[in-house]
């Protein structure tokens, strides 16, 4: 029982939580190499690769979260999907490559005191537009500066943003909306089973959530 709670269901809503926080955001987490989605995954990823045998275990006693995994899992799948069809949408727009070449042009890098070849950190030149896509398709805030993207980035966002509504673009981008509020009902959906099994677990069993072990993580 202390394994279940410790290595299986406190992660997991500890994920979800964070899973929906990003989501909330229109954070997908997109990273355009390798192309998939960074920190939302399928609920297994979320379980050190040791402790996923109770993770198996737990789901064989529990039926229902069986269920909710494979209704969660689906649509990560799909929002991946999408992100691929937007940023694809994206780096091929004709919309967006002029706005790309137009802010790096020597004279608008003159601007924030940068040269073209300071712009990406470790990504070669040719990436520019594929990072800045990416940028995108995760609605990305202004970036701290320690990125060397961020004075490109922090300058141009909104109108890199504003593409998100042009006539080539908007479909996809609705249809990465629409999925993500799917996957956050989702795992809304998986947060609470998890957790009113817990809950019967700690009360039939007389076991805490949580133990100071667990808590400093030995």
């Amino acid at each position: 029982m202390r394994a279940w709670f410790d290595t299986v269901i406190n992660p997991l809503v500890s994920w979800l939580e964070r899973e929906q926080q990003l989501l909330a955001e229109r954070n997908w987490t997109w990273r355009f190499r390798p192309a998939g989605l960074e920190t939302i995954r399928p609920l297994r990823a979320y379980i050190e690769a040791d402790a996923r045998p109770n993770l198996d275990q737990f789901k064989q006693l529990h039926s229902p979260v069986r269920k909710a995994e494979q209704a969660h899992d689906e649509k990560v799948s799909v929002l991946r999907e999408r992100c691929q069809r937007l940023h694809t949408a994206l780096v091929e727009s004709r919309e967006f490559l002029e706005l790309f070449r137009r802010v790096t042009s020597a004279e608008s890098l003159r601007s924030i005191g940068k040269e073209r070849q300071d712009l990406f950190g470790a990504y070669p030149e040719s990436d520019g537009p594929s990072l800045l896509a990416e940028y995108v398709v995760n609605n990305t805030g202004e970036l701290p500066s320690y990125y060397t993207t961020s004075p490109l980035w922090n300058r141009h966002r909104e109108a890199f943003l504003d593409l998100l509504n042009s006539e080539e673009i908007r479909g996809h981008w609705e249809a990465a909306l629409k999925t993500g509020e799917e996957l956050v009902k989702a795992a809304q959906r998986l947060t609470r089973l998890l957790q009113e099994i817990r809950l019967e677990l700690s009360l039939t069993h007389d076991v805490p959530y949580v133990t100071r072990s667990a808590q400093a993580g030995t």
